[in-house]
């Protein structure tokens, strides 16, 4: 072990002293001879002469030893009686010590090969010499001060010759004795550290615990540590964290400590380290910077928080918390500048996004890889290839986050996320410069300048780009268009501007305007991009410019609404200059050219003329001739103000307000207006007429639900008006078909509050509230309707009534009042009445079914155990006779649904009798008899299964004749991967109900806006119907799509059209989408009934087919179709999942 002796005050006589002195001189001049005795300098040597220099030095510091341990023990025989002499014995002891060290290292030198008996032999009985001394100082010097350090001595001695049972007997003593000593806390210590190795963890703590009681002990650190270890070994983390963080707090711990072993550890670290390893375990829920901050409160350097935030962040990983360990890494990031680490950082924040989905961080991320690349381009100690390597990996990693960022933010549509991505656009371009894709990541970078609206340096970005592509390129002019459109909106957010940026933009916009112009003057964009550069001397206050540039403008595009515009431009600028003799000479120019033959527009710059030369124009009438946007504006306000005056301006207003929208063709505005003329006018004689105008408006423009919302608002103003009645029928209806089941049933019950004995089609309005209450899951309020207007329904009307409730509270558990209503229902029911009324059928059909499914439940129930049981055997056969003439009852409805379903629990009644019989035990009879009866036994559930085998053959053959296309049914014939045989969890093709709701109020998708307001104007134009309808499929808005399809249909006149057969498709494709795939597929039909040739129903309807199991005729359509590369060039509208079996049906047909 090599301990040196410590000297202590005594009380020595001088004479005793000196001499010890003097001794101990003599064996400090001999050890520095025998150690002190090496080189500083450095020499190239061969691994040889190294060898032979070291075994010269071993063997000299042998002879050296031993001369030592021979002039100590000279002394020791010359001291006797002295007072230092147990301080001799002890230097004797630890020179054997050091002599055991020397010969182990010879030994295992000349053997060359590990032999432990030969190495340590006389290595250990040199130990045992040292033993033995110590044993001789603590046998006759009893009143020698340092006894306690002497067991101490000799039980790491005990310990290194593995004698850890004389090792435990020196500790104890120690402990026992010497309680004042401060070698018990380390004595401690290493007896727990003993029981540890002996996996006894009760004992270590109980060991480690007595440390804690010498909290002047540098032990304790350690102790501290090691506890919190065996805390960590029975899982008790809480426990474990605490003691590390008292270890951590603790400064100094273990470095003066006794022992080589915590000599070369420094706890203190390890203890921070090994708190990471106990943190995700007892901070479950903390946030990541929770965990930042926690470990930046206990690090005492940066080099110290970086190398716990590195076993934090590998932790993190391990557990898979994605989000903790990549906001770690990024910490270690800011703070490491190793280029090494700073990779191994950016890996593994890749892996984490990979993982997590999320790209929030991006810009971050990829910036640390540049960081960590740059460190390592200009690192002379990393290999050419290897950075070459790095570059080219990290520039896929970075790659791939910035165009998922891109990816996300076109998702999401979100300003914030386009920033994001636009800034690590620039970041990866800044570096990458080589990169092989580097034109499409700076097209890219330019998209998300844009559309995050920093127009202004998009536009840069692509006048940019616009440079490096090649002259031919045909981008070249989408890149010039691209600057123009980019600096125009800057202009127009100019105040996001300083003022050299707005003069560049200006001067950008006319650079690249022009230039676009020149190049592709036939461009249909060419008089959009003149009319800008224009703009921009008159947005500039050049107005000398702009009349010149708009004159122009208007002489080579006369026509639309740009020249007009120009014109008002020209106008306005002259106004500006106070110029108005020429602004009336202009405007006089303007009427005599015939080609400017509009006659509004004409009366439109007339009347600037003349408020020109009166100067009494009116703001409101300039604003709403010069600028649409603003005399509107105006004009709301002016009618707000106006709302409570008693002269009826306000209302004047927005009637006026309302002409002009729709003579604008703003239809946003007119409603608008015409709803706050409704609410703030209701008693005025003008709401009928207004309320007229807008739902004539909305209906012509296919805007369900606000035609619903106005055929509300006017039964609200008007519930005695003639239309009312018929109004609420609509606007329930309406309701309805749009999913909104109680506004649906609030429609129907005013209905029939107001006009309950006149309204027509009572029965069907009932049953469609009884329909709306059970979608919303509400059985009770099913009852309610049901009960409440039963006697005012028809006959057929109260029998279908009757099964209904009857099968509602027998879902409820009622069975009593169940059974009372089946009876009435059963009693009045003939077979006639069911010919014409497949809705009674289908309720008759479904009440009688659920009433004997009850039976079901104990039939299948209904087992024996090891014996033969005959009540049980008779008990089922009865049963299975009943179910087996109820389940033929419910077929006798000619109910195709419910059918299906009696005949598939036939086919699962019989299978499960003849499981029953063949498992059934055996009655105690002969061998013989035995036989005989188990024969009969397997006859008879043989035909049991045949007989249910047919049933089963039945219904699959029905299913397939009809087509069946309802997920509810296929259960029972068809099977898919997530279904077992005969239960509800068969998808519907789409696997989805759900659809969007697009507000009409606030419509704000431009091309379903367009669609619409070009409605307002045709509202014939069936080619435009079928787009909007496939515009709102698109969407999402799968029931708006409907309606506006079942009403087109209900309209047009030749019903053999190919529009027809596009609407029909339509229709099918928005009951596809709500989960309606019976009624997908009659569409589907009827769609190819009108037009044969359609692909679109012809694919819609294979891929429905193939979902349910009809793969005959399936492959009957497919076999019809052209090949999938065709198709991509089709524009007609095909479900995806439809045409993606087609591409796997065309692919397996080709192979």
């Amino acid at each position: 072990m090599g301990y040196f002796f410590q000297m202590k005050k005594s009380n020595y006589k001088k004479s005793n002293v000196m001499l010890f002195a003097a001794s101990m001189l003599f064996l400090i001049c001999y050890w520095g001879t025998a150690f002190g005795d090496e080189s500083l300098g450095f020499q190239k040597q061969s691994k040889e002469e190294e060898h032979m220099k070291y075994v010269a030095k071993l063997t000299q510091d042998m002879e050296k030893v031993d001369k030592t341990i021979s002039t100590t023990r000279t002394l020791i025989e010359q001291s006797s009686n002295r007072p230092y002499l147990p301080e001799l014995y002890l230097r004797l002891a630890e020179l054997y010590i050091e002599k055991s060290r020397i010969v182990y290292f010879i030994r295992k030198d000349r053997t060359k090969v590990s032999e432990p008996s030969l190495d340590q032999l006389e290595s250990n009985s040199l130990k045992n010499q040292a033993i033995e001394i110590y044993q001789r100082i603590l046998n006759n010097f009893p009143d020698y001060p340092d006894r306690d350090k002497v067991h101490f001595f000799m039980a790491h001695e005990y310990r290194e010759l593995g004698q850890f049972d004389n090792m435990i007997v020196q500790y104890r003593e120690i402990i026992k004795k010497y309680k004042d000593s401060g070698y018990v806390p380390e004595a401690y210590l290493l007896l727990g550290d003993y029981f540890i190795n002996k996996e006894d963890l009760d004992m270590a703590k109980r060991h480690y615990i007595a440390v804690l009681e010498y909290p002047d002990s540098q032990a304790v650190g350690i102790a501290r540590y090691k506890l919190a270890w065996c805390h960590i070994n029975k899982a008790e983390y809480q426990e474990a964290i605490k003691l590390f963080e008292e270890a951590v707090a603790q400064t100094g711990s273990g470095k003066n400590l006794d022992v080589d072993t915590y000599k070369r550890v420094d706890i203190r670290l390890e203890s921070l380290i090994d708190m990471a390893y106990c943190y995700g375990e007892c901070y479950k829920t903390s946030t990541p910077d929770q965990a930042l901050e926690y470990f930046r409160n206990y690090a005492w350097s940066r080099q110290a928080y970086m190398t716990v935030l590195e076993k934090l962040a590998n932790r993190y990983l391990l557990k898979k918390k994605w989000q903790h360990a990549a906001t770690v890494y990024r910490e270690l990031s800011g703070l490491q500048h190793d280029a090494e680490k700073l990779l191994d950082y950016s890996k593994n924040i890749f892996e984490c996004v990979q993982a997590l989905g999320s790209f929030a961080d991006t810009d971050q991320d990829i910036e640390i890889i540049v960081k960590a690349l740059k460190q390592q381009k200009y690192s002379i100690h990393i290999p050419d290839d290897k950075k070459k390597k790095s570059l080219h990996d990290f520039e896929l990693y970075a790659r791939d986050l910035v165009t998922h960022a891109h990816q996300k933010a076109r998702s999401h549509k979100s300003k914030p996320d386009f920033k994001r991505a636009a800034d690590s656009y620039k970041l990866y371009l800044d570096f990458f410069e080589d990169s092989p894709v580097y034109l499409e990541m700076a097209n890219n970078y330019a998209e998300t300048l844009f559309s995050s609206e920093q127009y202004f340096e998009a536009g840069k970005q692509y006048e940019k780009l616009m440079k490096k592509l090649p002259e031919n390129s045909p981008k070249k002019g989408e890149m010039l268009y691209s600057s123009v459109i980019s600096y125009y909106s800057a202009l127009k957010n100019r105040e996001e501007l300083n003022y050299f940026q707005v003069a560049y933009a200006r001067t950008g916009l006319k650079t690249t305007g022009r230039q676009y112009a020149l190049a592709f003057p036939k461009s249909k964009n060419v008089s959009n991009v003149l009319f800008n550069v224009a703009w921009v001397s008159y947005d500039a206050g050049k107005y000398d410019d702009a009349i010149l540039e708009f004159s122009s403008f208007v002489e080579a595009y006369p026509f639309g609404e740009p020249a007009k515009a120009a014109v008002h431009l020209v106008l306005d600028s002259y106004h500006l200059k106070e110029d108005y003799d020429n602004l009336i000479r202009y405007g006089k120019h303007i009427l005599s050219l015939s080609k400017i033959n509009d006659p509004k527009f004409r009366k439109e710059v007339a009347g600037i003329i003349h408020g020109t030369e009166t100067k009494i124009v009116s703001s409101l009438t300039v604003a709403a001739i010069d600028d649409w946007e603003k005399g509107k504006a105006d004009l709301i306000d002016f009618a707000n103000q106006t709302s409570s005056s008693p002269s009826g301006m306000g209302e004047e207003a927005l009637n006026v307000l309302m002409v002009s929208s729709k003579e604008k063709g703003d239809l946003e505005t007119m409603l608008t207006a015409g709803e706050d003329l409704v609410r703030q006018y209701p008693t005025s004689g003008k709401v009928e007429a207004t309320l007229g105008v807008m739902i004539d408006t909305s209906l012509k423009t296919a805007r369900f639900r606000l035609v619903a919302d106005y055929l509300e608002s006017f039964a609200k103003q008007l519930p005695n008006h003639a239309n009312t009645a018929n109004f609420l029928t609509q606007a329930g209806w309406i309701r309805k078909n749009l999913g909104q089941f109680d506004r649906s049933t609030e429609n129907f019950e005013q209905l029939l509050k107001l006009h309950g004995k006149e309204v027509s089609q009572k029965d069907e309005i009932v049953f469609a509230m009884a329909d709306n209450a059970v979608q919303m899951g509400k059985p009770d309020m099913a009852l309610g309707v049901l009960s409440s207007n039963r006697n005012s329904l028809s006959k057929t009307g109260r029998i279908r009534s009757d099964a209904q409730i009857s099968d509602l509270y027998l879902q409820m558990g009622d069975l009593q009042t169940a059974e009372t209503y089946r009876k009435m229902a059963c009693q009045q029911y003939n077979e006639t009445m069911g010919l014409n009324d497949s809705d009674l059928k289908n309720d008759m059909a479904k009440m009688i079914y659920h009433t004997i499914q009850k039976q079901n439940q104990e039939y299948m129930a209904l087992q024996l155990s090891d014996s033969l049981d005959n009540q049980i055997a008779a008990r089922k056969a009865k049963l299975l006779d009943d179910l087996e003439k109820g389940y033929q009852s419910v077929m006798q409805y000619k109910s195709p649904d419910w059918a299906l379903v009696a005949c598939y629990r036939s086919y699962e009644i019989n299978r499960e009798f003849s499981k029953f019989l063949a498992g059934s035990p055996l009655p105690e009879l002969s061998p013989e008899e035995k036989k005989q009866y188990a024969d009969l036994i397997r006859q008879k559930a043989y035909e049991y299964n045949q007989k249910a085998d047919q049933y089963m053959k039945t219904c699959v053959d029905l299913a397939h004749k009809w087509e069946i296309c309802d997920p509810k049914l296929a259960a029972f014939f068809a099977s898919s991967s997530g279904s077992a045989s005969g239960k509800n969890d068969f998808h519907s093709f789409s696997n989805s109900g759900s659809d969007v709701e697009i507000s009409s109020k606030t419509l704000t998708d431009q091309n379903l806006k367009k669609l619409h307001e070009q409605l307002s104007q045709h509202p014939e134009d069936q080619n435009l119907l079928a787009a909007l309808s496939e515009a709102y499929i698109q969407k999402g808005d799968f029931r708006q799509a409907m309606l506006i399809t079942e009403k087109t249909l209900s309209e047009i006149k030749d019903k053999n059209s190919p529009i027809t057969a596009r609407f029909y498709n339509n229709l099918g494709m928005s009951h596809l989408y709500i989960g309606n795939d019976q009624q997908a597929k009659d569409a589907f039909k009827k769609a190819l009934d009108i037009d044969s040739s359609s692909t679109s129903a012809k694919i819609n309807l294979a891929g429905l087919f193939s979902h349910y199991g009809h793969y005959i005729e399936a492959d009957k359509i497919y076999s019809t179709l052209p090949e999938s590369g065709k198709l991509e060039q089709s524009e007609e509208i095909i479900h995806p999942r439809a045409r993606e079996l087609y591409y796997v049906q065309n692919k397996n047909s080709k192979s």
